[in-house]
């Protein structure tokens, strides 16, 4: 039965659901302090939870449309949408019908720049040096080729499943991700492509298919662990029409986190006029695609979103298997753009310096938006324009104010860094310095600096609780740079601390945030937190392990060891020999414990045929979150590690029963051996319930029994011969073969021979052996031999005088 929409929610027309009848897959947002409680009750099942910080959260579910409504209504969710999917943009068709002109290497060949390359000038960045930045460059998408020769891959992790036997999990089973590994960072070592930022780490972060479909909760969950990894440049060259409300949380997430977001803009050229989502959030970098001509090609998606262009057309590239190819679209040139930035991170260049002003950024993708180069067309084909490496080296700030650590009352230690010096080997670096409201600036002495080098000076007699501002100076033969200004503020002269935040991480444990506030005349003093149970019959507070603090400024800790959902008073503690200090106490809960799969049931039987080894097992699973995924059978030999057969089924919801039947095909090598059957049962969170049995299967029966076995002498037409008669059975019904011969008493060569197929637990019958002329009185034997199935034997032999 179809499902009624929910005016204005888009509830019932979820995209690409594949679930049935009023059950759909949703995303409910929720605010930083709602229970999710309820949803994992009301929901047919629970897929995931995120956590995006201060914006509050957001539950994966599979539900039904009422409740989905329900949800909707309640203050504490932002916004209840489809899970959509997603695809990978591109490659594109270029309309003009040019041929291509790019130069696509084959395995070992020589190595090929792309145009696109040469047309940014990386060459003119400066190189990575042993004080440079590390940088890592996120793929996130179909997975990228771990092997390629072009390509070094540092890690990756996935999202979603390989569906075409890969050793690494987040390994490409399709070409997208890997054609955009290469553009970004395939290493310069003289066969194949060279990347915007060859000596760059790849991470392959697997969120799309094979098929190049991903949904947008597996996308946004890849995003919140690139942010907390700590991943500066995470690439999407996926998108669709629809706006993904958790993929705007998860960006902004990383935003605020130090990382960068690069999306493809879209192939729906002018006449559509909109940027595809997730590009077209504020807080993401939406790339469109210029050609070798510099001109915005046909097929890159136009809008008020999009904020620069690059090389998208007739883009040469690594793909699976030591391949490269040549594609088009603003996935491909969504690399180039974020190969530039790591290459300013490299240098030192912050990812913004203000994330909270997206008409001033400045860090990175300020630089990227100033030195762009305008191509003269309206800013909804182009943005701030075609990203130029040239422009962005050039306004690399020769010196950086860093910021200001050990703060405390009256000190404080000032940090620069010196990112360029042009000719100039070395110079002189100092500080200037003075109260937010001073007019004029005192000076730290100077001290000999080098390039890629930080520098920094201790300044005292600073009045407390006072705010200040400083920059850093480089002063060389060329002339003097200045640093932009930086600000700290000097804290009390006292012992003070601030319980900042208590937020729950799971059911057993607590993130805490204070902020030491002031520290007196000691030169470090100890920080950390104490907790109790709030309705617990002990008062005494529990301290934490604590770290030794040189100034002012926030810390954090995650408790742990905790019971789930209870309720714990948690404060800030600062300790300076005998002085103690202790913040306001929050009050915190921790979240239920989350369900992990039971088996109700696992019972093992035999279940073998004429044909294979068989074992039925059944089962019975249970969850108590409602988040099952998967259970899977496995059939070994006992104490073998080599798995005979499995069988896996998909899981859904919190209660599930069924069968796996279990084959060894070699039922000759394989009847009345001990087996293992083992059973293994996940959910969504990849919680798992484990179980084996050994057990003997298709236990062989005793070899047939011959149990009647007479002969005659008689004669065949004037030939000496013999009249058998016999009665076989087999205790486990498999009868198979049975065999006569005729020879002479002790002599090998059979005279005559007869056979019948047997089959069954018992079988009868008569043959005539015919011997020969001159065998006529003389002394014969007779033998019988009877077979089962797995060839397990019988014989019986009686002599007999022939004549004639």
């Amino acid at each position: 039965m179809a499902s009624t929409p929910v005016a204005g929610s888009g509830i019932g027309a979820a995209a690409g659901d594949d679930s049935d009848d009023d059950c759909h897959r949703y995303v409910v947002g929720t605010s930083p302090d709602a229970s999710t409680r309820s949803i994992s009750s009301d929901a047919v099942a629970v897929h995931r939870t995120l956590s995006f910080g201060s914006a509050g959260g957001a539950t994966v579910c599979t539900c039904t449309d009422d409740v989905a409504a329900k949800y909707e209504t309640r203050s504490d969710v932002r916004y209840v949408v489809p899970d959509y999917r997603r695809h990978a943009i591109g490659p594109a068709a270029v309309s003009s019908g040019r041929a291509s002109t790019a130069l696509e290497p084959g395995p070992g060949d020589d190595q090929v720049v792309p145009w696109g390359i040469e047309r940014l000038g990386v060459d003119s960045l400066p190189s990575k040096t042993d004080s440079s930045r590390e940088s890592t460059i996120a793929v996130l998408d179909t997975g990228i080729d771990p092997d390629h020769e072009s390509l070094e891959v540092d890690d990756g992790a996935s999202f979603v499943d390989c569906e075409d036997g890969c050793d690494d999990d987040w390994e490409d089973d399709g070409t997208h991700g890997t054609h955009i590994a290469g553009t970004a960072a395939a290493a310069d070592n003289d066969v194949g492509v060279v990347g915007v930022t060859p000596d760059a780490e790849l991470c392959a972060v697997k969120v799309l298919d094979g098929d190049g479909g991903g949904r947008d909760s597996e996308i946004a969950a890849a995003i919140e662990w690139c942010a907390d990894e700590g991943l500066e440049i995470l690439t999407l060259s996926l998108g669709g029409p629809e706006p993904g409300p958790i993929l705007e949380d998860a960006i902004e997430y990383a935003y605020e986190n130090g990382t960068l977001v690069f999306a493809a803009a879209g192939n729906a050229g002018p006449d559509e006029g909109t940027v595809d989502y997730p590009a077209a959030y504020d807080t993401c970098i939406a790339v469109g695609a210029t050609d070798s001509r510099d001109e915005i090609a046909d097929f890159s998606a136009r809008g008020a979103g999009l904020e620069l262009v690059a090389p998208g057309v007739d883009v040469v590239s690594t793909t699976p298997g030591d391949d490269y190819e040549t594609m088009d679209g603003t996935s491909m040139a969504v690399p180039h753009v974020a190969g530039l930035a790591a290459r300013l991170l490299e240098a030192g260049v912050p990812h913004a310096e203000n994330t909270g002003d997206p008409d001033d950024p400045g860090g990175v993708r300020g630089i990227l938006r100033k030195t762009a180069e305008d191509l003269g067309v309206d800013e909804t084909e182009q943005g701030y324009g075609l990203v130029d490496a040239a422009s962005a080296a050039e306004a690399i700030e020769a010196v950086a104010t860093e910021g200001a650590t050990a703060v405390r009352a009256s000190r404080a230690t000032l940090t620069g860094a010196v990112r360029s010096l042009e000719d100039d080997g070395t110079a002189d670096g100092f500080f200037e310095w003075r109260p937010a409201d001073g007019d004029d600036w005192s000076e730290t002495d100077s001290q000999a600096v080098e390039e890629d080098e930080t520098f920094e000076a201790t300044v005292e007699d600073l009045e407390a609780e006072t705010e200040y501002e400083f920059r850093a100076v480089v002063e060389s033969d060329s002339g003097n740079e200045t640093g932009e200004a930086a600000a700290f503020t000097t804290g009390a002269d006292s012992l003070a601390v601030e319980t900042d935040d208590a937020s729950p991480v799971d059911h057993g444990s607590l993130h805490c945030v204070g902020s030491l506030e002031g520290v007196a005349d000691a030169d470090a003093v100890e920080a950390g937190f104490q907790r109790r149970a709030a309705d617990g019959d002990d008062d005494s507070w529990t301290d934490t392990e604590r770290s030794e603090r040189a100034g002012i400024g926030e810390f954090e800790e995650e408790l742990s060891g905790l019971e789930p959902e209870t309720v714990y008073e948690v404060r800030a503690v600062v300790v300076d020999d005998d002085e103690t200090a202790t913040g306001d106490a929050v009050s915190v809960e921790t979240e239920p414990e989350p369900g992990v799969p039971e088996l109700e049931a696992f019972e093992v039987s035999d279940n073998s045929s004429q044909n294979s080894v068989g074992a039925s097992v059944q089962w019975t699973v249970t969850d108590r979150d409602g988040d099952l995924s998967e259970i899977t059978s496995e059939l070994r030999y006992a104490d073998d590690e080599e798995v005979l057969h499995s069988a896996t089924s998909e899981l859904e919801g919190g209660e599930e029963s069924g069968t796996h039947t279990l084959r060894n095909t070699d039922r000759i090598e394989g009847a009345g051996e001990e087996y293992e059957i083992a059973i293994r049962a996940t959910d969504h969170e990849d919680n798992a319930v484990d179980a084996s049995e050994e057990v003997m299967l298709d236990e062989r029966s005793p070899a047939p029994s011959i149990d009647s076995f007479e002969v005659e002498a008689t004669d065949f037409l004037g030939t000496p011969a013999a009249d058998v008669e016999w009665e076989v059975s087999d205790e486990g019904g498999e009868l198979w073969d049975l065999e006569l011969e005729l020879r002479l008493a002790d002599d090998e060569e059979v005279l005559d021979d007869a056979s019948s197929m047997a089959r069954g637990e018992e079988d009868a019958g008569d043959h005539r052996l015919t011997g020969t002329d001159d065998g006529a009185g003389r002394e014969h034997e007779v033998t019988i031999t009877v077979t089962d199935y797995f060839e397990q034997t019988t014989t019986e032999t009686k002599r007999v005088t022939l004549d004639v």
